[in-house]
């Protein structure tokens, strides 16, 4: 019954795709140059006190060497930070499954959610930037595909190759810091409180935003494009929060 129940769920959702197909946007071959930073990006919120969680795995490179910040909050725990020196080339890898994948066009894939939920919200996405200087383009250009959108349209095996670069490359990598946060508003509930208290900030290493969107200075939260922040409800322009790793 339960195997029965998903693959209506997954016809239910391939039915609800709308805009460009995947094969369409894999015909887009727009060239890129060197791949620069990466990140794997999923949050989620809800009613429940402390039940948000988030994920960001980001591979960046600092004074010529590759870094990976590794931010994890499961639901009713603390939120831990850490930064990696990974062993391997991280970023030639993803390069690798990106030209074969043309993972950079498929940004041009919308989500269609067919069972909205108004009591809880979640978000997952993979950016990638682009030193585009090289085919006479600008040198940041970032590119941030919408998760859903991409296994709505076929894509999920992709999405989790992806995620397994990263992943792999964390556990075969030093370790150079680690800082565990308490979350303080544990004993509410409400978003909207949530959000007027704060969060423990993400110290994650800073990318070039997407045009138009902005980091919150409270949790990190780097897709915002309205007055507030999506994940912790705070205001454009308050200013972050100062930690020592």
């Amino acid at each position: 019954m339960e195997e029965m129940c998903q693959d209506f769920m997954r016809k239910m959702q391939a039915a609800a795709a709308k805009g460009p197909s995947l094969e369409d946007v894999r015909a887009d071959m727009t060239p890129h140059g060197r791949l620069v930073s990466c990140s794997y990006y999923a949050s989620s919120s809800g009613m429940q006190c402390n039940s948000n969680t988030l994920l960001d795995i980001s591979v960046i490179v600092a004074d010529g060497v590759q870094r990976i910040s590794y931010t994890n909050k499961p639901a009713f725990q603390s939120q831990t930070v850490t930064v990696y020196k990974p062993k391997q080339d991280v970023l030639a890898a993803v390069q690798e499954l990106t030209e074969r994948e043309n993972l950079a066009a498929w940004s041009a894939l919308e989500y269609h959610d067919p069972f909205p939920c108004t009591d809880c919200s979640s978000s997952t996405s993979v950016s990638l930037t682009f030193d585009d200087s090289s085919v006479g383009g600008k040198s940041s250009v970032r590119k941030t595909i919408n998760v859903d959108a991409a296994c709505q349209h076929g894509g999920g095996d992709v999405i989790q190759q992806f995620r397994d670069i990263l992943e792999t490359a964390v556990q075969d990598s030093e370790v150079l810091s680690k800082t565990e946060y308490d979350t303080p508003n544990a004993g509410l509930g409400f978003m909207g409180i949530m959000g007027m208290l704060g969060t423990p900030p993400t110290p994650a290493l800073e990318t070039d935003l997407p045009d138009g969107a902005w980091r919150c200075g409270k949790c990190g939260c780097a897709s915002n494009t309205g007055r507030f922040c999506t994940e912790c409800g705070a205001k454009k322009g308050t200013p972050p929060i100062h930690y020592e790793a």
